[in-house]
């Protein structure tokens, strides 16, 4: 989820916790655009459990030069590694609405880089074996 930049503008120590659900056995997420309340609530009650692995995350602390968007930012992107999660720019309302624009652009633009790099490098190696 994304980080609202209040917390981490008021300064003091940032106490991680990463909790990635398993919906091996019951999935604890409630999509309500595709399924009602009654349905998802049915589902819990017979499922064999919630299950989750959390790990407590070392205390984090804004350095100097960092304004509270990039440690907000820092912190995510480490509570993103421990889980094994995506660290993405927005957050999981997307369900719900499109992303913006920018976000949309910026990622297209850095998908082209990648593939001009992929067929200028493998030009380069058609060159050498002929």
């Amino acid at each position: 989820m994304q980080f609202k930049k209040g917390t981490f503008e008021v300064g003091g120590v940032i106490y991680p916790v990463a909790i990635k659900y398993d919906p091996r056995f019951g999935d604890a997420f409630w999509n309500s655009s595709k399924e009602s309340m009654v349905s998802y609530i049915y589902m819990m009650m017979t499922s064999w459990a919630i299950v989750c692995d959390v790990w407590y995350l070392p205390p984090m602390t804004r350095t100097e030069d960092e304004s509270s968007i990039d440690f907000a930012n820092r912190v995510k992107a480490e509570i993103a590694r421990q889980g094994g999660l995506v660290d993405l720019v927005w957050d999981g309302g997307l369900k719900r609405s499109a992303p913006k624009k920018e976000w949309k652009q910026q990622y297209q633009q850095e998908f082209s880089r990648r593939l001009k790099v992929q067929n200028v490098n493998s030009e380069k190696k058609e060159e050498k074996t002929e």
